[in-house]
């Protein structure tokens, strides 16, 4: 059994982890309502119901909350694209792989989910504060971008995998921008299905 001391430093670590969970989902609540140049500490703190100096006792100042901000809302994404257990893992053949990366990626949901609303703010946000979209794009580029480009280097031979990977990724992104985030799927009504499809043919073929 564990001992009385390590129990309560358990209990601890718990109780900081629910703080800190807390603070970037204040944080998160903050920067898409009020956009980051408006958002204050004092406004994160009073919404995770957490003292203010609590707040700076986990991040060190605004930037910095961002940043964490933006791994957590990053990780989640490529967890639910790439998959967060064996269960959920993409098929290990890799055209197959493509195929389901990219049907998750466009799957429809209702309503606006998290990762595409902070997105927005990013793009809206660049212009006045060019760091933060760096820094949510240093994250894309350490994470998802490197997991892509593994699934093309499994592929048969054929042209540059980093660079099929990009073209694959932003094909994808272009299809999220125009429907979602400008609120274009009236206007180019592009079967999803269809698209995914026929851009991992594209993009997988040899030679």
């Amino acid at each position: 059994m564990p001992s009385a001391e390590a129990a309560a430093n358990g209990a601890r670590g718990l109780r900081t982890l629910r703080k800190r969970n807390a603070i970037l989902e204040g944080a998160r609540r903050e920067f898409l309502r009020h956009g980051y140049a408006a958002t204050s500490m004092d406004r994160v703190a009073r919404a995770a119901a957490v003292s203010k100096a609590t707040v700076y006792s986990h991040f060190s100042d605004k930037e910095a909350l961002f940043r964490a901000l933006t791994e957590q809302l990053v990780g989640e994404r490529l967890s639910e694209l790439f998959g967060a257990s064996p269960r959920e893992a993409l098929p290990s053949e890799p055209a197959a792989a493509l195929r389901e990366l990219a049907a998750r990626c466009l799957a429809s949901r209702e309503g606006q989910p998290p990762f595409l609303s902070f997105l927005r703010l990013v793009i809206g946000e660049s212009e006045r504060f060019p760091e933060l979209a760096r820094t949510f794009v240093a994250q894309l580029e350490r994470t998802g971008v490197a997991q892509v480009v593994h699934l093309f280097e499994a592929l048969p031979a054929g042209p540059d995998a980093e660079m099929r990977a990009r073209v694959f990724m932003g094909a994808l992104v272009h299809l999220i921008l125009m429907q979602d985030l400008l609120h274009g799927r009236e206007v180019a009504p592009v079967d999803r299905q269809t698209y995914a499809a026929v851009l991992v043919d594209l993009v997988s073929r040899v030679g």
